[in-house]
């Protein structure tokens, strides 16, 4: 597949990464039903398409063989909008409750606390940031290690399996009840973003033919939701040590059947593609309307019957405000960017 275009089959997998999202957080607001718990679990699949979508870039682009490059683009690329949505969120509790500003926020320190304060949902795009800071060092790593590409091979499935759920296993506390640390940490997640990066590497350094269709996607997406259902209640060190492993592995045969399976119908749409090219914003945005319509239900309780077409649609139109004036700038302010400097240019040399 050319990788220099957007795959249609994975801006379906990023659309319904960030559906999932918005049904959870909407569904834990206004139902008590245990099938929401699906929805907690799309991060995941943002975690694995990031792994495999970085990585891709990586080996396609060469885009890793200047480190500076690499790690500017992503710092441009996600910063200015998480920056942009940090400053709302804050100056909401700021004005609502007088709290202080915490400036660990600015350098994503927050997932690693016991209680994330405000902006609950950045946890998992620290994950993310540390994943980009950390990413080529371990390229490097493996590629210093060994020529042989089965043994970086091997070195990748390690550090996708072993390192997450030792430390689960070892410093990790299933009772904890409060949203943070043992559910947030990076150390403790990703393994998510690992897979994605191990089955990129296979992708771009084994040939081989695989085939996958529509059928193939529904068995392990009905996986994928039965075992985030299992997940619901993380009421036992089993669960908590191999649950999100099975979760993330379920994840990444998932994305692995929708890269090899021909476009779907639903991929081709303008409303998937839409969402899928401002799930960023979608994802950055989202937790803000639904605090607001919170208050606005509490008020109003008469209105709450309304609640899901209401919110869905503010968060679709906020969302793509926030796109518009704040994403898409940034993006072309990077591009400009790094295409003004000489010094960033891409090298001619190709990773190995």
């Amino acid at each position: 597949m050319n990788t220099s275009k957007r795959i249609a089959n994975l801006d379906l997998f990023r659309f319904l990464a960030i559906a999932l999202v918005i049904y959870y957080h909407i569904g834990e607001r206004f139902t008590l039903d245990k099938t929401i718990a699906i929805g907690k679990y799309g991060v995941e699949m943002f975690f694995v398409l990031s792994g495999f979508l970085i990585t891709n870039i990586y080996y396609k682009k060469s885009e890793g063989s200047n480190l500076l490059r690499f790690w500017l683009q992503r710092f441009l690329r996600t910063y200015p909008p998480y920056l942009a949505a940090l400053l709302i969120s804050y100056s909401a509790v700021f004005f609502g409750r007088g709290q202080d500003f915490d400036p660990g926020f600015l350098f994503f320190f927050q997932n690693f606390y016991q209680v994330i304060p405000f902006f609950k949902i950045s946890w998992s795009l620290c994950i993310e940031e540390h994943f980009y800071l950390m990413f080529p060092l371990v390229v490097l790593l493996t590629s210093r290690a060994t020529s042989s590409k089965h043994v970086r091979l091997a070195m990748w499935i390690a550090i996708t399996i072993t390192p997450s759920f030792i430390l689960r296993y070892f410093a990790g506390d299933f009772q904890m009840k409060e949203f943070g640390y043992y559910t947030t940490a990076t150390i403790f997640r990703f393994d998510g973003i690992a897979l994605g990066c191990t089955i990129s590497y296979f992708i771009n350094h084994y040939s081989f033919s695989l085939r996958s269709n529509g059928y193939i996607s529904l068995l392990f997406a009905a996986v994928f939701a039965g075992i985030s259902y299992w997940l619901a209640d993380v009421d036992s060190q089993f669960k908590y040590c191999t649950g999100y492993l099975f979760l993330v592995f379920s994840a990444g045969m998932l994305l692995v059947s929708f890269y090899y399976s021909p476009d779907f119908l639903l991929s081709k749409t303008l409303f998937v593609k839409q969402i899928a090219l401002m799930a960023y914003s979608l994802y950055l945005t989202h937790a803000l309307i639904l605090n607001v319509f919170d208050k606005i239900f509490h008020k109003y309780p008469a209105f709450t019957i309304l609640a899901v077409p209401i919110c869905v649609t503010a968060m679709l139109l906020v969302g793509l405000a926030f796109y518009k004036t704040i994403e898409a700038p940034s993006i072309s302010l990077r591009d400009s960017l790094l295409s003004f400097q000489p010094w960033f240019k891409k090298s001619s040399r190709r990773p190995s």
